[in-house]
């Protein structure tokens, strides 16, 4: 491969790259304006000790803060062994939901 073909290739690599993961970012990212990705550190201390222990020894996909119904929500989303799990929140630590995401 030659000089100019192998920039060329390079360049393109880091085009497909970067649209690849601007597409991830829209794709993952907030499901509605009004949800916030956070951090697990963020969550409220109600919330966040209920959460860790949920997740324990599962990676974080996600962690959502929402509006639903007018009331904030908090989503986290989890691997499970291979299976994709959501449990959420209400402000005060109440469990609202829990399973397959």
């Amino acid at each position: 491969m030659n000089g100019s073909m192998k920039k060329t290739t390079e360049a393109l690599v880091v085009v497909i790259g970067s649209l690849t993961f601007s597409a991830g970012c829209a794709l993952f990212g907030p499901k509605n304006e009004s949800d916030q990705v956070i951090l697990m550190q963020d969550l409220p201390a109600a919330v966040k000790p209920l959460a860790e222990k949920e997740t324990s020894g599962c990676k974080i996909i996600e962690v959502e803060k929402e509006i639903k119904h007018g009331k904030v929500i908090y989503a986290i989303m989890y691997d499970q062994a291979g299976t994709e799990m959501e449990v959420e929140y209400a402000d005060d630590g109440t469990l609202i939901s829990k399973g397959k995401e």
